[in-house]
């Protein structure tokens, strides 16, 4: 082992991108806690360190960060049980954002480190009581693919370090069995431990840098800030309305009652008025009946003495 460089901070979740030619890591170093702490770098051969910016997300952490790899332009780290996929394309309008979080399957979520392999990531869990198993899972589902236990594979421990290379060969380092750190090589379904050393609490591994370099990578300018828009000015207060009277109800109407139809009667006219006439004095004829003038005095004494005979009468009863 030799020693290319040594660094300040810490640098996690490890991973070669072969588009940038570099080793692509998290680091918090020199950044505040509350304020984007993940930050995205990159390492050449030389351990030179080139910052890209921090991760688009305020919420994001590097606590529980504890795996990475790169597929093409894509950035995959575990954290906890979630997988993050962050966009390091400088081209792109994504550009370290996470553009995906997916949800990891058993035994996939203990993985400690995994490495790409043809699309797909591969890691060595030693979680549970047995013996640890190679594990390979697709990081845009975080589906399980296929998974193998290999026996001389220890288990109770962590994988820190996870590499393959082109024939498929896996080697991964154990951070701690009893009391030492330990490299495997696994192929075929067999386990060879080929070295081991001092136990170390840290372990991270990636794929081979190539040689020569190609150029360094420059991260873009920062996008202008644009200032939000203003607010939408406040509608107009709505003028106060007059009510509008209540509307009034038509009189009901007058009932009416109705008689067994009666055949209209007559009118009757009456007589135009005829204006009087001027009384005319009748002359006077001759006295044409056999009454004579003698014997109508006669009926008038006779009269006379009735009367008179009747008022003695009188007296004489009074």
């Amino acid at each position: 082992m030799t020693e290319v460089a040594r660094l300040d901070y810490a640098v996690n979740a490890l991973g070669y991108s072969a588009a940038l030619g570099r080793l692509v890591g998290l680091t918090a170093k020199g950044h505040h806690w509350w304020k984007n702490p993940s930050h995205v770098v990159l390492i050449d051969t030389k351990g030179v360190v080139n910052d890209l910016g921090p991760v688009d997300a305020h919420w994001f952490r590097t606590d529980d960060v504890s795996a990475g790899a790169v597929v093409g332009t894509t950035f995959y780290v575990r954290d906890g049980a979630r997988l993050h996929a962050i966009d390091i394309d400088p081209k792109s309008a994504s550009y370290l954002k996470i553009v995906r979080t997916v949800v990891l399957d058993w035994p996939a979520l203990a993985l400690d480190d995994f490495t790409s392999v043809n699309g797909k990531l591969t890691g060595v869990s030693a979680a549970g009581w047995g013996p640890g198993e190679v594990v390979s899972f697709d990081p845009v589902s975080g589906r399980v693919l296929s998974k193998a236990e290999i026996p001389a594979l220890p288990g109770k421990s962590t994988y820190g370090s996870v590499v393959i290379d082109s024939a498929g060969t896996v080697y991964a380092t154990n951070n701690g069995y009893h009391g030492r750190s330990r490299v495997y090589r696994i192929a075929g379904g067999v386990a060879v431990e080929l070295s081991q050393g001092p136990q170390m609490n840290m372990i991270d591994g990636a794929g081979c840098l190539p040689t020569p370099m190609p150029p360094r990578v420059e991260p873009p300018a920062p996008r202008p800030e644009v200032p939000p828009p203003p607010p939408p000015p406040a509608p107009p207060a709505p003028k106060p309305t007059t009510p509008a009277p209540a509307p009034v109800a038509p009189p009901p109407p007058v009932p009416t009652t109705t008689s067994p139809s009666v055949p209209p009667q007559p009118v009757p006219v009456k007589a135009a008025r005829q204006r009087p006439e001027p009384r005319k004095d009748l002359p006077l004829e001759a006295e044409t009946t056999p009454l004579t003038k003698p014997r109508k005095w006669a009926m008038v004494t006779i009269i006379l003495v009735m009367l008179g005979a009747g008022a003695a009468a009188a007296r004489a009863r009074g």
